[in-house]
């Protein structure tokens, strides 16, 4: 059987929950932007004695459909599909029915459009993990894992979850029929008469009086008020045991069709889901897959793998929750079905144990570092084991790096600086979110008090992108390296480096003692926001890492063999002035923001 080693994996690219959560928010934005033309572009239907607004529960679902879609895309593609088809299909059937009342042909078309873009969303594949992964499933081992006795269920909780929500559709439906059919027949003998209104009760409800009635003076529940001036007439429908309705508006209680819609439409969701996920779980055991040599550590239920050739402080590849809690603290070798990477289906037999996941793995960057479980007590001792920014890099680790840092002469100096687009984005848009909230609390503000509130949010923001990504720089060579943090500035040797860490965001933290304190620059994310060609030619944090880390383990072999071919340290470090441009923009913003807020 084949062993899984770290550079086996090294280089997969898992693209991040965000990207995969790309293609529901371009559905939620279509239906969003579909559901505003239709308010404003839709003709608007009029009530009075002679066309009343009756109940309408085709046009209940209607907007029961369209509003349940951004919240099922969330949950199921294919249900919010199924969904814009169907809100298609019934939108045309009501215009067919109110001809008088039909969208514009181009919002009918911007319907097809959004179904057109729900289906697209549903049936575009998720990225996959790329060719190296490719290729490593092509070349590994097979074995089929053993069949549990029992498969779990698998989906259980979405479908529990689908259960109130089906019994919410329901009941809300039938109260809603059952309400309509018990105020039609209490109306099916009423007097008309001719009231006068006399208030206004807020916005849905007006005061009528009645002639020769007691009470002379009812309430009465209305659309719009607005619509119902005082001193004006209106016909009124008066039933024997005092219920009364306008003539124009008859009772209705089909919007409440559209929440029974909404509610459904995701309970249907939650059961896809489940489906789903129990399909892809079945697949785990249906046939042959990806049989590897790794280590393993399960307790609890928590099952963590790391490779064969994993060294003490580094951390799991993969970890996943098992349907058994037990286990024992020592790590021990086992076999991993499956491809270790985050959101797949593996599973892990130990001594004949299988290890059935509950759900798919995650990444292992939340599981115990190897070799850092005590294996008498099940206790972590970080203190006992390397640490892992202080290895040595791997040889794959290397080569992912650019050829100028690796082949570089040591006294050539390296200069590394974050894109100015980040910080500048930072420095315009980070401000807002805090503007909008202090405007929504504070009372409405002259021009100029708006400028005295929004001047020091904008200048947080500038101080900000100015600090974390526009100030900071390093330079290195052989024999160290200048560093102007986000805080703090200086110019270390080698030796002067406790250890060099980096986070998936791109910070790169370089320690200068052993209580974690040192100086931190930013370079690019492992996912980034921006497009690559507007972040140039920048190294990534784990590249940028990696250079240093390579130069830092250079400099100490030169030491230990002493071999003195670097002359000099890089310049010293020079923390810049912050620019003009960044008062230009702390001063326009200011004032624009006051202006729109």
């Amino acid at each position: 059987m084949t062993p899984l080693l770290t550079a086996d994996v090294f280089g997969w690219t898992v693209r991040p929950v965000r990207w995969r959560r790309a293609r529901a928010l371009l559905v939620v934005a279509g239906a969003i932007s579909l559901l505003a033309l239709h308010f404003w572009f839709d003709p608007q239907a009029g009530c009075s004695d002679a066309a009343p607004c009756g109940p309408d529960p085709l046009n209940a679902v209607l907007f029961g459909l369209i509003m349940a879609l951004p919240l099922v895309a969330f949950v199921s593609l294919p249900v919010a599909a199924a969904l814009a088809a169907g809100f298609v299909v019934a939108d045309v059937s009501w215009q067919f029915g109110h001809p008088a009342l039909a969208s514009p042909a181009w919002l009918t078309g911007a319907d097809a459009a959004l179904a057109v873009l729900a289906f697209v969303a549903s049936r575009l594949a998720p990225p996959g993990l790329g060719s190296a992964a490719e290729m490593w499933a092509a070349t590994t081992s097979h074995r089929a894992p053993p069949v549990p006795p029992i498969l779990p269920r698998y989906g259980l909780g979405w479908r529990l979850l689908a259960v109130p929500l089906l019994l919410g559709a329901l009941t809300v439906t039938l109260a809603a029929l059952v309400s309509q059919s018990a105020a039609q027949a209490r109306l099916a003998s009423a007097e008309r008469v001719t009231a006068e209104v006399t208030a206004h009760a807020g916005d849905s409800a007006i005061d009528v009086r009645l002639p020769g009635a007691d009470p002379a003076t009812v309430r009465i529940n209305v659309i719009d008020a607005g619509d119902h001036p005082v001193g004006s007439r209106v016909a009124v429908r008066v039933a024997g045991d005092g219920l009364y309705e306008l003539v124009s508006e008859p009772y209705d209680t089909s919007g409440w069709l559209s929440l029974a819609v909404m509610l459904a439409g995701l309970a249907l969701g939650c059961l896809v889901r489940a489906r789903e996920r129990r399909a892809a779980a079945q697949a785990l055991f249906a046939g042959e897959q990806p049989a590897t040599e790794v280590y393993v550590w399960a307790l609890g239920g928590r099952v963590a793998v790391y490779a064969t050739d994993a060294r003490p402080g580094e951390p799991a590849l993969v970890e996943f929750f098992a349907m058994t809690g037990g286990g024992s603290p020592d790590i021990r070798p086992g076999v991993l079905f499956g491809v270790p990477a985050p959101r797949h289906w593996c599973a892990a037999a130990v001594d004949g144990e299988l290890l059935v996941p509950r759900g798919p793995a995650r990444s292992g960057r939340f599981a115990p570092p190897f070799g850092t479980v005590d294996g008498a007590t099940g206790d972590l001792d970080l203190a006992a084991v390397p640490d892992a920014a202080r290895l040595p890099l791997r040889p794959e680790e290397i080569m992912a790096l650019r050829p100028e840092d690796v082949t570089a002469d040591p006294e050539t100096v390296h200069t590394h600086r974050h894109n100015r687009f980040s910080g500048y984005a930072v420095v315009l848009f980070a401000a807002w979110p805090f503007l909008f909230l202090l405007f929504r609390l504070l009372p409405d503000l002259p021009y100029w008090g708006a400028v005295a509130v929004t001047a020091p949010v904008t200048a947080i923001a500038c101080v900000s992108g100015w600090r974390m990504f526009l100030r900071p720089r390093v330079s290195w060579n052989g024999a160290g390296l200048s560093v102007v943090g986000s805080i703090g500035a200086r110019l270390l040797i080698w030796a002067d480096v406790h250890a060099i860490r980096n986070d998936r965001h791109g910070g790169v933290i370089i320690e200068t003692d052993h209580n974690g304190a040192g100086l931190v620059v930013t370079a690019r994310g492992e996912d980034p926001l921006l497009p690559r060609v507007l972040a140039g030619n920048e190294r990534t944090g784990a590249e940028l890492a990696g250079a240093l880390r390579l130069a830092a383990e250079r400099a100490a072999e030169r030491a230990r063999t002493r071999v003195r071919d670097v002359v000099s340290l890089p310049p010293a470090p020079v923390p810049p002035v912050a620019p003009a441009l960044l008062y230009a923009a702390w001063a326009l913003e200011t004032l624009v923001y006051a202006m729109v807020l």
